[in-house]
């Protein structure tokens, strides 16, 4: 298994989220609104600095990611998704979840 960890601009958050369903993702964590400074400059959503991007993480197959690259690079190379769109794969080597209370 592997996680993805895919940062975008929020405005881009509607379509990068149809992406992953349209790919069989079901379970994911999205973050709104996060701030920072990157390679396209800062997103302090303020006036001096307009602007938020939205972190998405998931837990995938490792079946699926590749597909799931590819279709990310496709949709930033036609311009579906910012060309700041940063997507990371890490290895998942252990999962806890917890039990249902009942």
């Amino acid at each position: 298994m592997k996680m993805l960890f895919l940062v975008t601009d929020s405005e881009y958050e509607p379509h990068c989220m149809n992406t992953l369903k349209e790919r069989g993702v079901t379970g994911y964590t999205v973050i709104p609104e996060v701030l920072g400074f990157g390679r396209t400059g800062a997103k302090m959503g303020d006036r001096v600095h307009p602007g938020a991007s939205v972190i998405v993480v998931s837990v995938v197959s490792d079946e699926v990611v590749e597909d799931l690259l590819g279709c990310l690079r496709q949709c930033i190379a036609e311009n579906k998704l910012s060309e700041s769109t940063h997507a990371w794969v890490l290895p998942v080597e252990d999962v806890l979840q917890g039990s249902p209370k009942i």
